[in-house]
């Protein structure tokens, strides 16, 4: 079985309110740092998975992605790196 690593960023989908990035960036704006920072919050997830090839980890990736670490609903992910360990 061979090993990958994988990171993921999961985000709000457009149009899905985000109060984190908001306070964020009313924070910004009120330093005088930024002042339109368009801030988004999202989880990034760093695993490692195994698989008998690159394309059933993929599989197994998207599946873990899709039932375990986002909410498919309001969220979506992308997968920023995938290698081989």
């Amino acid at each position: 079985m061979k090993k990958y690593r994988a990171d993921i960023v999961v985000t709000l989908k457009n149009g899905v309110r985000d109060p984190q990035g908001a306070a964020i960036d009313t924070v910004l704006k009120r330093t005088g740092m930024e002042e339109s920072a368009e801030v988004h919050v999202g989880k990034y997830f760093n695993l490692v998975i195994s698989g008998e090839n690159e394309e059933s980890a993929k599989q197994k990736l998207d599946k873990i992605c899709e039932d375990v670490l986002s909410n498919p609903i309001l969220e979506s992910y992308k997968v920023e790196r995938f290698t081989e360990v």
